[in-house]
């Protein structure tokens, strides 16, 4: 099905019914087999990396070689997206079979010149080398990052009045929030975590901070009070309209407008965020019959203390942190060391710690298990 929607002569899935910011439709239909997102792109090729690894697993060696190969495509024709080395946010191919950037410094039609999907999931998807990675970051940061979080895009689309130009919802919703004001803690916390898989501790814990409710003016100082139990799914713009939100768009970066939180118990959110609090701030993650010891933890959180379960143990986490770091250096469990079976594999830093269940389960042996983790 996914091959069957490639472009002609390459491994690019087209747009099709869209991507994951349904504001960017495009308003003429015939797009849809022209336009590519290089958010989706990332996206499949991680997916069947992660089937790859499935099938390994179950012994279907003749699915894993053809899938790897489907990935071995992708990665190739990758660089088609990334004129003069920055990722566009879509590409939409001409007569002669020439990819068009759109959402890219040399895109002189919508004059947006980045989005933050494809770079963050390139980097969770290890499409990107280290050196691609760290500068697409590099323009997250100078770019995309606001007090509030960082932004879908550089720049807002352009309000057309309602009429629908090129993106349906983008150029017709009247209203700032959401897709519209830029900021989704959905995409915010896929930074985060692209944070912890690259080890920039700092960073990561500086992102998860500026997207938690509680004492949140601490972190951002012009938002406005909001429900301090419930996680929200945006940072929306106190902006009066679209034509108001354009002229003083630069008062959002320098934290003079107030934003406010959007839905609240919004769809799969909060999981997402305990996920990448337990995942990687924490560090524990089960594969199969192994798990994987990976905090990323900056100098602040020496001396950390969490409780969860592990393998239906109970369990006490301790971290010793001498520096904002990841990847551990021992893993103590209940006093004994706990010795890797090998490092994850990880192409931006060294990986965490891999260990077999069989030998988790020989320690865990306490009513509460305390595991000490030394970065």
């Amino acid at each position: 099905m996914c091959e069957a929607r490639f472009l002609e002569g390459t491994a690019l899935v087209n747009y099709g019914d869209g991507d994951w910011d349904d504001t960017l439709q495009p308003a003429d239909p015939a797009m849809r087999t022209r336009l590519v997102s290089s958010w989706t792109v990332g996206l499949a090729f991680h997916t069947f990396r992660q089937l790859t690894t499935v099938c390994r697993r179950v012994g279907e060696a003749a699915h894993a070689n053809r899938l790897e190969n489907l990935c071995a495509r992708m990665r190739a024709d990758f660089p088609r997206l990334m004129p003069g080395g920055i990722v566009a946010g879509f590409g939409v191919t001409e007569t002669a079979g020439e990819l068009r950037p759109l959402l890219h410094p040399t895109d002189t039609v919508t004059h947006i010149r980045y989005r933050l999907l494809p770079m963050t999931r390139s980097i969770l998807a290890e499409l990107f080398t280290p050196e691609e990675a760290k500068r697409h970051l590099e323009i997250i940061e100078r770019e995309l990052r606001y007090p509030d979080g960082v932004r879908l895009m550089s720049e807002p689309s352009t309000y057309q009045g309602g009429c629908e130009r090129l993106f349906k919802r983008a150029e017709t919703a009247s209203n700032v929030g959401r897709e519209i004001g830029l900021q989704y803690v959905h995409a915010h916390l896929r930074y985060a975590e692209a944070l912890a898989k690259v080890g920039d501790a700092e960073g990561f814990w500086r992102a998860l901070q500026v997207v938690n409710p509680v004492a949140l003016v601490a972190m951002v100082p012009n938002a406005a009070p909001r429900q301090s139990n419930t996680y929200f799914s945006s940072s929306d713009a106190d902006f009066p309209d679209r034509y108001e939100a354009s002229a003083r768009w630069n008062e959002l970066r320098t934290g003079e407008v107030t934003v406010s939180g959007g839905w609240r118990l919004y769809s799969s959110g909060p999981g997402i965020f305990l996920r990448v609090v337990r995942a990687c701030l924490l560090g524990i993650r089960e594969s199969f019959d192994e798990v994987i010891f990976d905090p990323v933890l900056p100098s602040s959180l020496d001396g950390l203390v969490a409780e969860t379960h592990l393998r239906r143990h109970r369990v006490e986490l301790r971290y010793r942190v001498s520096t904002g770091a990841f990847s551990p250096r021992t893993v103590l469990i209940n006093g004994t060391p706990c010795t890797p079976s090998r490092r994850e594999n990880n192409p931006y830093r060294p990986g965490g710690f891999v260990v077999a269940n069989t030998a988790l389960e020989s320690l865990l042996t306490a009513s509460v298990n305390v595991i000490e983790v030394e970065l």
